[in-house]
């Protein structure tokens, strides 16, 4: 069973209308990414162009994820807000602060000693505004979102750089400072400026000793450390189709390295089989039947450059 399950739910059912409305107001096709954005547009503000790379624009996240070494300025923020509840779900990983030396047993023992403070001020400040805490040793905080809380069409921020792992799943995931987390987790909106799109088709499948990894090595060989600054980078073609949802999850996760604002991939039967594989067959299902609105429009893949 999904964690959240009403968020998403709420979601699906008003995505197709605003994808509509979205695709209204700009007058042509629409490509995955903007889809998501549109989506997500904060409540009070209406549809129309932006410019790529300029316009500022206010959004509302479905969820907010922090790992301990940037959620504890982060939750100090919030107390400071007046709220006694977060306003949309939430979640903190402590993960970063343990030491990989000595092999998982010995570097979580040390970190238990090391941080005590900080784990109990976290678990309890968490537990204090019904944010879900996630205790040393329970996982890395991208794998713990990808397999518990992320889903197709979704947007997320996140306290930590590698937050577009969760594109892999085919959700808008950025990375952000804990100013940001704290804005949202108040009920405020976030501002982004919207973002330029680069689009990677990838065609044919991985074969020999290639894996996933070597895809967005390719391609930061092409952007270079900075050439994805300010952008969405959406893959798409039968190439992506072809790859593991936690393989997508890997590319997402280095996009990062080229500066990208974040990477994802259109919604497929590989991330459908993924959602099963962790137990949430619900969502599975809801993403299936908005499948249309959860990929760009076709014509968009039929003449990419005219987008």
């Amino acid at each position: 069973m999904a964690f959240d399950f009403d968020v998403i739910q709420r979601f699906y059912q008003r995505l197709a209308e605003r994808v509509s409305a979205a695709r209204e107001a700009v007058g042509r096709p629409l490509t995955y990414a903007e889809k998501v954005l549109y989506a997500h547009l904060w409540s009070s503000d209406r549809p129309r162009p932006f410019k790529r790379g300029d316009a500022y624009v206010n959004f509302g996240p479905d969820r907010v994820a922090m790992q301990d070494a940037t959620a504890q300025m982060a939750l100090l923020q919030f107390m400071q807000a007046g709220k006694s509840r977060v306003a949309v779900p939430a979640t903190v990983h402590a993960d970063h602060l343990i030491p990989a030396k000595n092999g998982a047993g010995l570097d979580l023992a040390a970190a238990l000693d090391m941080n005590r403070e900080v784990y109990a001020f976290l678990a309890s400040a968490s537990s204090a505004y019904g944010i879900g805490f996630w205790k040393p040793g329970a996982g890395i905080i991208h794998q713990v979102v990808l397999e518990n809380y992320a889903f197709p069409g979704g947007m997320m921020i996140g306290s930590d750089s590698h937050t577009p792992n969760a594109g892999g799943l085919g959700m808008l995931a950025v990375g952000v400072g804990g100013a940001d987390v704290v804005d949202v987790m108040a009920g405020m909106p976030w501002e982004l400026k919207w973002p330029k799109l680069i689009g990677v088709k990838l065609t044919g499948t991985l074969g020999g000793w290639t894996a996933p990894k070597d895809v967005i090595l390719k391609l930061a060989g092409v952007l270079s450390v900075k050439g994805g600054t300010g952008a969405v980078i959406e893959y798409f073609g039968e190439g992506a189709a072809s790859i593991s949802c936690t393989g997508k999850g890997t590319i997402c996760n280095m996009g990062a390295e080229v500066g990208a604002t974040t990477s994802l991939f259109p919604f497929d039967s590989k991330m459908a089989a993924y959602l099963r594989a962790t137990h949430r067959a619900n969502v599975a299902e809801l993403a299936e039947r908005a499948a249309q609105d959860l990929e760009a429009d076709a014509e968009v893949y039929a003449d990419p450059e005219s987008c």
